[in-house]
């Protein structure tokens, strides 16, 4: 006798997580086809000014004070109006290292173009595909510059 299977029903946020993360995949390997193989600070720049890539302005800040304890950064709309932009601050800590900021930026930049959808998922998944890398590697990468602020205290 053939035992039946109940199916599954998706959760509605699964799926658009999932859809997320599926063209946070597929965009970041047309940027990294597109700009790479190597993207340093300055491709980033050229990355960020390109809205098939990043779809709204963004002001990179260097700021000491309003990132929580434990954070290198946070992204912000610049008003309530997307089209106006995001403003993605970074613990001034990272100013003079040009060699971190693209990973850190990328990370952020997932909010700019996915907002309240982005998760930490999405970001490590855009981040490690743009700058060609392992989502592993990646992850350790931010981890270990996020770990860096703790060398300043």
């Amino acid at each position: 006798m053939e035992k039946k299977t109940k199916k599954v029903k998706k959760r509605a946020g699964k799926v658009i997580h999932s859809a997320v993360s599926e063209h946070a995949a597929e965009k970041a390997k047309e940027i990294h086809a597109k700009y790479g193989p190597v993207i340093d600070y300055p491709v980033l720049l050229r990355i960020l000014e390109d809205r098939k890539s990043i779809r709204y302005p963004v002001e990179i800040r260097f700021v000491a004070d309003g990132i929580e304890p434990g954070m290198f950064g946070l992204t912000e709309p610049a008003s309530k109006d997307p089209s106006d932009g995001y403003i993605i601050s970074l613990h001034s800590h990272f100013r003079d290292r040009p060699e971190a900021l693209p990973a850190l930026i990328l990370y952020q930049s997932v909010v700019v173009n996915y907002a309240d959808l982005a998760t930490a998922i999405d970001a490590e998944i855009f981040g490690a595909g743009v700058l060609g890398m392992d989502r592993d590697d990646y992850y350790a990468l931010v981890a270990d510059l996020t770990d860096s602020l703790l060398e300043d205290v």
